[in-house]
């Protein structure tokens, strides 16, 4: 009986070090792998032998592999780097075995097997049907037969022939046991994944690398979604992350959403998972959150993205977004209901300026999304229609390249760095206005968004007019006069990482009472200032004093808002007030203002799942929770007294 040949899958995540002990499973590579040997033919020449996923050391990697005939990668932004160096170490120590590239970092053309000779051949679009059939032609050496393909041979780089592949489904890498033996290696590795319910995108946002495919939604069967749910619970996954693009828009996925919440009844797993949500079926997207709520498994609530709320930007991206009237009217309906809804915004996109950034952050507030709002640089993704070249230089595109660093992860240097391109300037955002943009955004999600001032700036905004714009760049002007030391050392820090991220060099933000782990930059502000609450709150009153000039408002508004906020090992705290500023900002977040009512109060905050210790807060309070209002306690008594 002939030796069968021996194929190896890499995908190593940019975080996922030899000694993690938090790591995505391979899906990409799992369902690549299960859908090329469900061919029989390919199966009875071939031995899959192993994922490569962890982050080793690229000889150690190439030393534990058996005579390998061919290597797949499947390749993102994450991961790049690392694979072109484990390719040229395979290539020195095994000269015949084949290199495969494939996946969204890879263009659609030869110049990448050009620029890296230790590739040998390129797999385009949708690599389950495709890898497969180069198996097949790699074996009966007739490698140009193979469609979706670039390849090289006798020196020279070709393209194989393009058609769409659309296959309705794909054989499960979960169900028919790829993972069976990655779990039993790695008892030690608490491992995420991905669930995918269905594939394709119908829009073309510019900055996506979706969006050139621009295709229908294809939904898989319920049958296999649901019997990979109990999987995932069953073997202790403890995140999800969802990949579908617009969930909701299905008719299976309310089925789908209570299978999530009935495998974490019966297994405890998955502990949290994060969807992508469809802007359209507002109602069945709502009630989805509804019961994922209950159970305390999504992450961040629904999805209400604009990624900007510039006309001139959302004409250059090729985006549209619902009208604020309706926006605000969504807000309203979660916050009533005691439901997370969340809100992100793309900075460096084409078109935007800082006034339009700063306003765009501060209509949020005005209609309602109060609580979280998460704020992302642009990153030029080679497949992206804003990754062209024309449609930089006609938008004065410049990019730095910098070093991705994964948040919520240790803060370990990363064994071959991954780098990213991140807009720093466009024609009407020079560099120094895309780094005040930066601090501008970091700034409020820490100060606003996590609850810090928010009880102030929205007592501003309402009672004396104060604009929220005025209200924070004031702030950031007080703290930058140098008249607050220890808040404006956490300042200097955040803005000094926006002029060096523009350099190339990306900053790791480390709160040390909160452990080893590496977070964002207004998650880092939160997590140093909670820890100091009453220092940060005295040298904010000076300031607040000139916004708020009634003192016995302003010091009641202080107390109430410190007592509002969670902390660790703190289970209840109480303030008394002449107003019942409860009611007061409850009414205003769902939008519907009324004046505070007068009187004499006493407020008691409890937290009813109050957590122990610093490192536990972060994981489950700014982490998992995405603070919003996981920032706050609870559960709220007001007692009149007269």
């Amino acid at each position: 009986m002939p030796v069968k040949k021996n194929v190896y899958f890499v995908q190593v995540d940019v975080s996922s070090g030899k000694d993690s002990k938090v790591v995505y499973l391979p899906y990409t590579s799992g369902v690549i792998i299960a859908n090329a040997f469900a061919d029989k033919q390919v199966a009875s020449v071939y031995e899959f032998k192993e994922f490569i996923f962890l982050r080793k050391n690229i000889e150690d990697a190439v030393a534990e592999m058996e005579n390998p005939a061919v290597v797949g990668f499947s390749n993102y932004v994450w991961n790049t780097e690392y694979h072109l160096a484990l390719a040229s170490e395979i290539k020195k120590r095994f000269p015949e075995c084949i290199t495969v590239f494939g996946g969204h970092n890879i263009p659609q053309s030869t110049d990448f097997l050009e620029e890296y000779a230790q590739v040998d051949c390129l797999c385009f679009g949708e690599g389950e049907v495709t890898f497969g059939a180069l198996l097949n032609a790699i074996e009966n050496n007739n490698i140009e037969s193979t469609p979706n393909i670039a390849y090289r041979k006798n020196g020279k780089c070709f393209m194989g022939e393009i058609k769409p592949v659309c296959r309705p489904d794909y054989v499960s890498p979960y169900l028919n046991g790829m993972f069976d033996e990655v779990l039993k290696k790695y008892p030690h590795i608490e491992f995420n994944t991905i669930l995918e319910t269905s594939r394709g995108c119908p829009n073309s946002c510019a900055y996506c690398d979706w969006g050139p495919l621009k295709e229908k939604t294809r939904f898989f069967p319920l049958e296999k979604v649901l019997a990979e749910i109990d999987w995932i619970g069953r073997n202790k996954i403890r995140f999800v992350w969802g990949a579908d693009a617009n969930f909701g828009i299905g008719k299976n996925d309310l089925e789908i959403a209570d299978a999530l919440v009935a495998a974490k009844e019966k297994y405890s797993y998955p502990e949290r998972v994060r969807i992508n949500y469809s802007k359209g079926n507002s109602e069945r997207v709502r009630e989805i959150v509804r019961r994922f709520n209950r159970k305390g498994i999504d992450r961040e609530g629904a999805t209400l993205s604009l990624q900007s709320l510039s006309p001139v930007v959302l004409e250059n991206i090729g985006r549209k977004n619902m009208s604020l009237d309706r926006l605000s009217k969504h807000f309203s309906v979660y916050h009533e209901e005691g439901l997370q809804v969340y809100s992100e915004l793309i900075l460096g996109l084409p078109g935007e300026t800082y006034d339009s950034f700063a306003d765009g952050i501060c209509k949020l507030f005005e209609i309602g999304q109060h609580f979280i709002f998460e704020v992302y640089h642009c990153i030029v993704l080679p497949n992206s229609l804003l990754g062209q070249k024309d449609y930089m230089q006609k938008h004065g595109i410049k990019t730095s390249n910098s070093e991705i660093v994964r948040f919520h992860c240790t803060a370990d240097a990363y064994y071959i760095p991954e780098k990213i391109n991140i807009i720093t300037e466009t024609a009407t955002m020079p560099c120094l206005d895309w780094q005040r943009s930066s601090l501008f955004a970091a700034f409020t999600q820490a100060m606003h968004a996590c609850g810090l001032l928010r009880c102030f700036s929205v007592y501003a905004f309402h009672e004396l007019k104060i604009g929220y714009r005025r209200f924070y760049e004031g702030l950031m002007d007080y703290i930058e006069s140098g008249a607050a030391p220890y808040t404006n050392s956490l300042y200097q820090h955040v803005k000094a990482s926006f002029a060096e991220l523009a350099k190339g060099i990306n900053p790791r933000f480390i709160a040390p009472h909160v452990g080893n782990l590496v977070w964002d930059h207004y998650e880092y502000m939160f997590l140093c200032i909670s820890a100091n609450i009453d220092k940060f709150l005295d040298e904010m009153m000076p300031y607040l004093r000139t916004v708020i000039e009634d003192e016995n408002v302003l010091s009641q508004l202080a107390d109430y808002q410190k007592a509002t906020l969670r902390r660790p090992d703190e289970t209840t705290a109480e303030c008394e007030t002449e107003y019942n500023f409860h009611e007061y900002f409850r009414n205003i977040y769902i939008n519907k203002y009324s004046a505070p009512e007068k009187g004499r109060f006493r407020t008691v905050f409890t937290d009813s799942n109050p957590v122990s210790g610093w490192e536990t807060f972060g994981k489950y309070v700014v982490w998992y929770g995405k603070m919003g209002s996981k920032s706050y306690k609870d559960t709220v008594n007001v007692e009149k007294l007269q």
